[in-house]
């Protein structure tokens, strides 16, 4: 029966999660609940689900802020179908007239939206504020004020503060001398006494403030979900026994009034499609059709009927428009020269093949329908579609433009507390300096907040710090208490709603900060409230192909349409089976490129395979080496039956597909493809997976089939089903794959500028530079007459090498203005034409002098004597500043610099190579010139370093050094359990692939993570040709090594790599799934350390904190 309660969806306000309040409310014997969030209805949906759940009626409001020169608030309940759309209306109003995150009503906004509301004034209103002021008649007039707006009701609420017993005695007074209903309240803030001190963290997180009592709104700590005889007790407090069994009833009968049914009311049973002219079925059995003919696919008797099937599916859901609909987006997004793919199960069927949502044949590469959507599949089917992630907001608006405003809107996500926000939010509370809370944050990896105390005993790199020592203890139990917690809401990256004009109706809309407006529901939630979610996702790797195809017709004139290319090129397949895959999609990783090595794809369906390969099921359930040696013909293909050797025939005998876990089930039960997939989906679930596996178990024993057969097939299921990757979604990255490898094999200038261009991958785009070094492609300086805004091919000579030019937008700090100004303003003569015309700012014009922009400009000048003139421009441009109105000088006159501050040409020295190389990586983030590795050459040759390209030549398992600059790090969950790191360095040559288990990083995760430069030692290990990686067993800080060479020669760097120690144990925790795949409680998170993107000025020669990647 409470009737004012905030959960953590009042964002830094409420402490619980609206599940837990619901089993709290539930399990103290109350009928009803409201959930009355600050600011929105975030949290509605689950709320409603909740009650749902555990049997007691779901009440929805909102508590809002009133315009006012105080903090006035009221909440505002629904009643009814019309009420829920009366208050998502007002809280779209609130947001749309308030700033953007601090949304406001009026007593005006109320009205015009008072159908089925509600209002509820308690001590934070202005009625209960001039009552709590001893100013009785203004509350008096403001209660008259609101009647007149709405359905007005009088809320009682005490906690025992000072004063408060006194003010809730006289708001009740109020209520019965004007006749206005009044009702109990607690303000519910969280589920326990004990929740207190977080709210308390929360206030002045919220307010920006310390930790002190002046800034707390809950000073008792009484504002929990208390039980029902404790709120009777606080009713008998405020006004009587008597008195408190009135108000008791009228909280009660007001909480049955607004209860909302999930279908009747916010129309969850329903599916909310965009309309469709005419007959939505008959429209697309046409257009399919079409697609039939245009597809080459009329008369073919296995497509009619895979389209006959089809179809009778989405008959049978009435799903038509949703098709329609999708299509149309799809057509719409491709009108506009936006490069569109589909992704994920989708791809798998056929009418999204002939409806041109998707370029993939689902009858060529054998997927199924089934995984996408079946009979037994409830609600709507999923359909993602990649756009070019420099485009991806165009493609929003044209679907915003297309489809109405009022029928669309983005999809929300909360980002929530994590252990970095929570030590930074808990730190700021507690006063503790800004410096030493980023360093503590930093030092922990991207970890659940609720593991910030377990990583400190398990992770050796944070053992060896000084966070454990106590001093902090405060810190990190309060942090971890914020697990979870919503702390921000955002636009989902990829959802938009799709519907009718009613949708405003069934969610309230925000503006996110893209402009767009953004449902405050989550993915979550908008299918559960039948809305179709379309995913546009932002994908770079889809910009960096058409940028790399613009840019070979730009240069060549040629033409390319990708989807057109042969996809059976023998070029690119002899690429890919090299594992020199840097910078291709989905296949540059270390993992992947050693997997490419050992797989040797030679046709699209065997990238299908790889990419379904390197996925957690297949490792867990041991797939990977058998297939692998079944392939390589070392070991026969086993089949767990012979009546599964057609389902598992093109894998060799092993499951690597969630269609092929349908196929398996399908033939062993007898079920049918549609309760498979259902089947299927159990799998993750420890309760489902118990259900279907007796199921599985009486059917596959009833159809024949033996127990140890049966006890087999089973366990390989289990441990696949819930981590195994979908046939249709592998397939449709195989294409952008192969596609990108194609232009890397043939175009090779331009592939390297597109990627460079639009950073796809998860490596630092120096990587990405070196790798085309490696490729034969020259890199070609930012030059002021040259660079474009965008990294771009550039013939070196007529009929010779293509090389990239480095791109404007590469410099550190320049604005998209100023490289617009620099771009439309050239040629340049000097340096201060340049600085007449392009108008930039004086940092940007010394990091471009810094950079080398102008050494073609100024040819021998040195650039410590431009940089000189930069600083002597600027003075004299401010001397000669022209006063206001009047208009700028039309050429140099007025810019002639004062020869006593001109330093004449060759006083100063030019920059040393070292110099140009640092200046490189501050600037613009890589080494263009040469490769920082040079400078260490000495030290390097002295300890036996084999260099990347050397590696493939040396036997394997033969123990080497090597040394590189750190580039990526990655934890990802391996089959062990183990946490297990895999680091990939560049040295120049190529890249190495090292992998530390947990025996080895009690002595090198601290190093691994914490410096940018390393040395390893390590054991070889071959896979293919030419893929190899290196099992390492130790590894130091390079500029720790080189400071030892400066000191003390060989013998110094020797000894220093000798006293490497052991500081603890191997890390043991495990987390065990509901399939029993055990993984690290630290896998497939990111680094201990600062993410820095680009090492500090002053990294060539000192230990740096550096990145782990």
């Amino acid at each position: 029966m409470h009737i004012h309660v905030a959960s953590g969806y009042s964002l830094r306000y409420g402490v619980a999660a609206p599940a837990a309040l619901a089993e709290r409310a539930a399990g103290l014997g109350m009928e009803t609940l409201a959930l009355t969030d600050r600011d929105g209805l975030y949290g509605a949906v689950r709320h409603v689900r909740s009650c749902a759940e555990m049997g007691i009626g779901a009440v929805v409001g909102a508590d809002l802020r009133v315009a006012s020169t105080g903090e006035e608030r009221v909440v505002v309940l629904a009643e009814g179908r019309a009420g829920w759309r009366s208050l998502c209306r007002l809280v779209s109003a609130a947001h749309a007239a308030g700033e953007r995150g601090n949304p406001v009503v009026t007593r005006e906004m109320v009205g015009a939206h008072a159908e089925g509301l509600i209002v509820l004034l308690g001590p934070a209103s202005d009625v209960g504020r001039a009552i709590g002021g001893r100013r009785p008649d203004v509350a008096a007039a403001r209660l008259d004020d609101w009647r007149a707006t709405a359905e007005t009701v009088i809320e009682i609420v005490n906690h025992y503060g000072r004063g408060e017993g006194p003010r809730a005695a006289r708001m009740l007074a109020l209520a019965r001398e004007a006749g206005v209903p009044a009702v109990l309240g607690n303000a519910v803030r969280y589920l326990d006494p004990a929740d207190h001190p977080v709210a308390q963290v929360l206030d002045v997180t919220r307010k920006l403030v310390p930790l002190d009592r002046r800034h707390l709104d809950d000073h008792t700590g009484h504002a929990y979900l208390k039980s029902i005889p404790e709120m009777r007790q606080v009713a008998e407090l405020s006004c009587g026994a008597e008195e408190a069994e009135a108000l008791i009833g009228a909280t009660r009968r007001l909480s049955e009034r607004c209860v909302l049914e999930a279908g009747r009311d916010l129309g969850m049973d329903d599916v909310h499609l965009p309309a469709v002219e005419g007959d939505p079925y008959a429209r697309l059995v046409a257009r399919c059709g079409e697609g039939m003919a245009r597809r080459g696919l009329e008369g073919a008797r296995r497509a009619v009927d895979r389209l006959d099937a089809e179809l009778g599916v989405i008959a049978r859901k009435g799903l038509a428009p949703y098709f329609l609909t999708v299509a149309d987006a799809a057509a719409l997004i491709r009108e506009r020269g936006i490069r569109c793919a589909i992704r994920g199960s989708g791809a798998g069927s056929l009418v999204n093949y002939l409806l041109g949502i998707g370029d993939l044949d689902p009858l060529r590469h054998d997927l199924l329908m089934e995984r996408f959507l079946a009979d037994s599949r409830e609600g709507l089917p999923d359909i993602d579609l990649d756009v070019e992630s420099a485009r991806r907001l165009e493609a929003y608006r044209a679907l915003f433009d297309r489809f109405g405003a009022d029928s669309t809107a983005c999809v929300s996500m909360m980002e929530t507390y994590r252990a970095r926000s929570a030590l930074r939010d808990v730190g700021n509370a507690m006063g503790l300096p800004p410096a030493e809370i980023d360093a503590i944050a930093k030092a922990f990896p991207r970890i659940r907040a609720s593991q910030i105390r377990t990583a400190l005993d398990d992770l050796p790199e944070l053992r060896q710090s000084n966070l454990a020592a106590g001093r902090l203890e405060v810190l990190f139990r309060i942090a971890e208490r914020l697990d979870g917690l919503p702390r921000h809401i955002a636009m989902h990256p990829c959802g938009v709603l799709l519907s009718n004009p009613t949708l405003r109706d069934r969610t309230p809309v925000e503006q996110a900060a893209a402009g767009f407006p953004m449902s405050q529901f989550d993915k979550d939630d908008v299918e559960a409230m039948g809305l179709l979610k379309l995913d546009v996702l932002g994908v770079r790797m889809q910009s960096a192909l058409a940028h790399a195809v613009a840019e070979v017709a730009r240069v060549s004139g040629e033409e390319i349409a990708l989807e057109d290319v042969p996809r059976d090129d023998p070029a690119t397949f002899a690429l890919i089976r090299t594992s020199r895959t840097l910078g291709c999609f989905q296949i540059e990783s270390p993992g992947q490129r050693d997997l490419v090595g050992r797989l040797q794809p030679r046709d699209l369906d065997d990238l299908v395979i790889d990419i379904s390969l390197f996925r957690p099921g297949p490792v867990n359930s041991d797939m990977v080496s058998p297939f692998l040696e079944s392939r390589a013909g070392t070991r026969e293909p086993a089949y767990p039956h012979p009546d599964l050797e057609p389902a598992l025939r093109e894998s060799l005998g092993v499951v690597v597909f969630h269609e092929q876990v349908l196929r398996v089930v399908d033939v062993m039960t007898g079920c049918g493809l549609s309760q498979a997939e259902a089947a299927r989906r159990s799998l993750g679930d420890e309760r489902g997976q118990a259900v279907v596996g007796a199921w599985f178990r009486e059917r596959a024993l009833a159809r024949g089939y033996d127990e140890p057969t049966v006890d087999r097939v089973w366990r390989t299921l289990t441990a696949f089903g819930a981590f195994g990757f979908c046939k249709a979604h592998a397939a449709s990255f195989a294409l952008p794959t192969y596609q990108s490898a194609w232009m890397k094999r043939h175009h090779t200038a331009a592939f390297y500028a597109g990627v460079l261009t639009h950073d796809p991958g998860m490596y630092p785009k120096r990587v990405i530079l070196d790798d085309a070094r490696h490729f034969g492609v020259p890199i070609l300086p930012l030059d002021v007459n040259r660079s474009a805004a965008e990294w771009h091919a550039e013939p070196i000579s007529a009929g010779g090498a293509t090389g990239i030019r480095v791109a404007l937008s590469e410099v550190k700090g320049i604005s998209d203005r100023e490289v617009g100004k620099i771009v439309e303003a050239r040629p340049y003569g000097s340096l201060t034409d340049f600085w007449h015309r392009a108008r930039v700012s004086r940092p940007t014009a010394e990091r471009l002098v810094l950079a080398g922009a102008f050494d073609t400009v100024h040819g021998a000048v040195p650039r410590r004597d431009l940089l000189c003139r930069v600083g002597a421009l600027d003075r004299a441009t401010a001397r000669t500043a022209p006063v206001e109105g009047q208009l700028p000088l039309a050429d140099d006159a007025g810019l002639e610099i004062d020869l006593a501050e001109r330093i004449p040409a060759g006083e100063l020295p030019p920059m040393t190579p070292a110099e140009i190389v640092e200046a490189e990586l501050d600037i613009l983030g890589m080494d263009v010139s040469r490769h920082v590795l040079t400078f260490y050459d000495g030290l390097l040759a002295a300890l036996g370093v084999v260099r990347a390209a050397d590696l493939p030549g040396r036997p394997d398992k033969s123990e080497v050094l090597v040394a590189g600059v750190k580039v990526a790090t990655q934890t990802p969950a391996v089959r062990s359990g183990q946490r297990v790191i895999f680091a990939t360095l560049d040295d120049a040559t190529g890249p190495v692939d090292l992998t530390f288990f947990e025996s080895v990083q009690d002595r090198c995760a601290a190093t691994v993570f914490g410096a940018w430069l390393l040395v390893a030692r390590g054991r070889i290990r071959h896979a293919g040709d030419r893929a190899v990686s290196i099992t390492a067993s130790a590894c130091w800080d390079l500029n720790v090594l080189h400071e030892e060479w400066r000191r003390g020669g060989p013998d110094a760097v020797r000894a220093a790599m000798a006293g490497t120690a052991s500081h603890g144990r191997p890390v043991g925790r495990r987390v065990v799934h509901p399939t029993g795949f055990a993984t690290s409680p630290y896998a497939d998170i990111g680094h201990a350390g600062p993410a820095i993107k680009r090492p500090p000025r002053g990294a060539l020669w000192h230990t740096s904190p550096g990145s782990s990647g």
